[in-house]
């Protein structure tokens, strides 16, 4: 077996863990959930133009491959590292592509699984590296804040940039749906370290330190969003449901990655390592009809990140 053969098959098993470890049962809900957002979105794809799915493909694998954090790794393989990128991404988006496919959708599929190639021309983990201007006082923000400073300070410029993108282009359609994916991309980078032990101990003694931090974070996330969704009902009030649907797919995912990370916690570690949880959430998030999966998930770790803090801390 070759090197990418290797790698390819380390990525299966790695996504089958994941499952394993959620639990099958939870994936039984599959055969009884059709929700309106559901068909909704089978709608969009159905009438989905080709140039659309080209710029979502390129959003979603630019959000993978500019925030990766294992560049070193890959380059370190003796393998061709643009056709390992290549095939790796093309694996990540075949789902969607059969789906579209089954819809009759051959052009935009083709969109779809091709669009994002340009991308793995271009160094790998950009936004890793890029650090916040000096006169942006960041310890004014609470600690309470922690994760909000934390991304602030890796990725102010990349996302004020995009932020502002999103804004002026708020007139098309698909701009809310294709910046509510690339936040949601963004969002791991945000959770991936931990507060020291002295920070946790004066949040978690107010108590309710779960429940606290996923109210602070949405509060924050939802007010700079909220122009966002109100240019969308401006041009776009018709179609309302889709600002809802990704007003939910944020708050599931911001609530998602509070409680992986305190699920994940160890004293004495600074960051967690491996995030095949949080690509089977957003896969939960973004395929037709597994809303339910991605809300037992939160349930899920909510239990566990609150026996693991209570376990260190109460």
């Amino acid at each position: 077996m070759n090197t990418i053969e290797r790698f390819l098959n380390l990525r299966i098993k790695q996504f089958s863990r994941s499952i394993r470890e959620i639990g099958i049962p939870l994936f039984f809900i599959l055969l009884i959930i059709t929700t309106g957002i559901t068909f909704r979105i089978l709608v969009f794809l159905s009438e989905v133009q080709r140039i659309e799915m080209g710029i979502i493909s390129i959003i979603i694998i630019g959000s993978i491959h500019f925030t990766r954090d294992d560049a070193h790794f890959i380059k370190s393989l003796t393998v061709n590292q643009i056709f390992l990128l290549l095939t790796e991404y093309s694996l990540i988006l075949l789902p969607v592509s059969l789906l579209m496919l089954f819809l009759g959708k051959i052009e935009p599929a083709i969109y779809w699984q091709f669009g994002f190639m340009p991308v793995v021309f271009f160094p790998m983990g950009n936004l890793k590296n890029n650090k916040v201007a000096p006169w942006l006082n960041l310890d004014r923000i609470p600690g309470a804040f922690f994760e909000i400073k934390l991304g602030l300070r890796k990725m102010f410029f990349a996302i004020i940039l995009i932020y502002l993108l999103a804004l002026g282009c708020s007139f098309f359609i698909g701009t809310l749906i294709l910046f509510s994916i690339f936040i949601l991309m963004l969002l791991p980078t945000f959770f991936e370290y931990f507060e020291s032990k002295e920070m946790i101990v004066m949040e978690y003694k107010k108590g309710n330190f779960l429940r606290s931090k996923i109210f602070n974070h949405l509060f924050f996330f939802q007010i700079a969003l909220f122009p966002h969704f109100l240019l969308f009902l401006f041009y776009h009030s018709e179609m309302w449901y889709l600002g809802l649907a990704c007003f939910v797919g944020l708050s599931l995912g911001i609530m998602f990655n509070i409680v992986y990370k305190y699920a994940s916690y160890r004293p004495n570690v600074p960051r967690m390592f491996g995030n095949s949880f949080q690509g089977v959430f957003l896969f939960t998030l973004v395929m037709p009809g597994l809303v339910l999966v991605s809300i037992g998930m939160i349930v899920y770790f909510w239990h566990k990140a609150k026996k693991k803090l209570a376990f260190y801390y109460a």
